[in-house]
């Protein structure tokens, strides 16, 4: 009668929240561990990770920087995810996005406010051509998505090497670097402090937060309502969790797999803007990497919900932010904090399977005293 007593959501919640609590506790242990095999303290890392993130105005804002991008490219790998596919061409389809975005920058004369949309746009479009062609190879051949979008990355590095050799490079005269020209006033993203008028004290012109960060959580709430309140969003759930089943119930999963797997390269377009158009004002050769890749840790530890991805984009982007502390007042190599994050991720993996596992028990045992008790009620004396 106790099982009985809790409901379903109750024993979730619960679950999920134990699991997260325990997740931490051991990656802290093991990574403590670690740390104390170089001979710092664990608990001064610690401290110096939280002090460089939270101390200062313009540390959180730092933090918020490092998880503005992390944001799109989780919410992308969720997307698809939730569908059923694994999209591991986010890094390929927001390189994409870069070149398309600074085409529009650079080849478009377009007045203030309308350049800008229009960048944003092109960012967009270019992503989801880019998933367009693995999408279309599972749905028509049946190709894994995982070795088409592992493939369209390298092409896409190239792609990026080809055109800035060519079509996007730069028109300035004995200009060594390899890059793009330098996107007008009308493509560059504007920062949050400058618009709020707070002085370079708060927020420093080294500190990029622009209105993409608002963006990326408005991006949050139309993924949560789009997988939560639409009818696309219950077809996508459907055949991520039962293609057979959905499919018997009417729902096509090649255009549900189609259309999910756009979204995900239209949101994976978006990664690549804020150093695009809200740092360096041009694409150049040391464009940034590996985004689309850390977007998959950062899925995993937001559980593909969208405000767990919020969550876990900022934990990350504290752990981005610490390492210049580490740097700066340690011993300790700049990787072990890349040790920290894979640790935290496996960890949040790993309870939550087990939690999974733990509550299908308790329900099948619920389900079985149920269907149990009828009998018992029948032979009791009257």
């Amino acid at each position: 009668m106790a099982e009985r007593a809790r409901r379903p959501w109750v024993d979730a919640l619960t679950g999920q929240v134990l699991g997260l609590v325990a997740a931490f506790l051991f990656a802290g242990v093991v990574g403590g561990a670690i740390i104390a095999a170089y001979g710092e303290s664990p608990l001064r890392v610690y401290g110096v990770i939280i002090d460089f993130s939270t101390a200062r105005f313009q540390d959180v804002a730092r933090v918020l920087e490092n998880a503005t991008p992390l944001i799109f490219s989780g919410l992308a790998v969720a997307v698809a995810f939730r569908a059923g596919m694994f999209n591991i061409g986010v890094e390929g389809q927001y390189y994409v996005g870069m070149i398309t975005a600074t085409i529009a920058a650079v080849f478009f004369d377009l007045p203030g406010v309308l350049h800008l949309i229009v960048v944003i746009l092109f960012a967009a479009l270019g992503g989801m051509a880019w998933a367009a062609i693995p999408a279309i190879l599972k749905v028509k051949t049946g190709a894994h998505e995982v070795v088409t979008t592992i493939m369209m990355n390298g092409i896409a590095i190239s792609l990026v090497g080809w055109a800035l050799n060519n079509l996007l490079r730069t028109t300035d005269v004995g200009l060594v670097d390899l890059r793009s020209d330098r996107f007008p006033e009308s493509a560059v993203m504007p920062h949050i402090g400058d618009s709020l008028g707070l002085s370079k004290e708060t927020i420093p012109n080294s500190v990029n937060l622009t209105w993409l960060f608002p963006l990326a959580l408005v991006a949050c709430v139309a993924v949560w309502f789009l997988l939560s309140r639409t009818r696309l969003g219950y077809e996508a759930r459907a055949t991520g969790l039962s293609p057979g089943s959905a499919e018997a119930g009417g729902v096509s999963i090649g255009g549900v797999q189609l259309k999910a797997f756009l979204i995900s390269g239209a949101l994976a377009g978006f990664v690549g803007l804020n150093h695009l158009i809200g740092d360096v004002g041009f694409l150049g050769i040391n464009y940034e990497t590996t985004l689309g890749f850390t977007g998959i840790g950062v899925a995993f530890l937001g559980r593909n919900h969208p405000i767990g991805i919020v969550l876990a984009a900022i934990l990350l982007g504290m752990i981005a932010r610490g390492q210049d502390g580490v740097a700066i007042i340690t011993d300790l190599p700049r990787e072990i904090l890349i040790i920290l994050e894979g640790l935290l991720i496996m960890s949040v993996v790993v309870a939550y399977e087990v939690v999974r596992r733990v509550l299908l028990r308790r329900r099948q045992r619920v389900v079985r005293a149920e269907e149990e008790m009828p009998g018992e009620a029948a032979s009791a004396p009257a």
